[in-house]
């Protein structure tokens, strides 16, 4: 098994290269020679923010538009009995809406990697960040891949 030198759940960083991880287990390599660029920076952590971001976004709105129209049914007394359920509506699209919300719009640092065959991915750094190592992190990459790194 190789042994990283910084590693978090999606990507490991050895002596031969990138190693994409899932669930601790390396699926695939990327040597240092097939690295075209490395950029470091900050920027939105989520590949699909945007998505997430309407997502949340629709769901708040559909929360507020639904409290709305209960109070006005509850003010107007056009029905009689009310349903427990009812008033509940709302509240779960709501948070799972200011959820949505907040991860769409979390920045933070990146590791955008460009192959030589035009593979991009993009990996959040937070947990590098969390134990103090991203100087160390930022140093072994201008170490092993010299002018093909960006650091912003």
């Amino acid at each position: 098994m190789t042994e990283y030198y910084f590693e978090t759940r999606e990507f490991g960083l050895s002596d031969k290269g990138i190693h994409l991880l899932r669930s601790g287990y390396n699926y695939e390599t990327h040597d240092y020679s097939d690295i075209d660029t490395l950029t470091v920076e900050k920027g939105k952590e989520l590949n699909n923010w945007i998505i997430i971001f309407v997502i949340g976004l629709c769901l708040v709105t559909f929360s507020i538009w639904y409290s709305f129209r209960l109070f006005n049914i509850i003010y107007n007394r056009e029905v009689n009995v009310i349903y427990i359920e009812n008033l509940f509506v709302p509240l779960i699209p709501f948070m799972v809406g200011l959820y949505c919300v907040y991860t769409s719009t979390r920045n933070g640092t990146v590791l955008r990697l460009k192959t030589t065959k035009d593979k991009k991915d993009k990996f959040s750094l937070r947990e590098i960040e969390k134990e103090n190592k991203l100087e160390g992190f930022k140093q072994l990459l201008k170490d092993k891949l010299h002018t093909k790194v960006k650091i912003y």
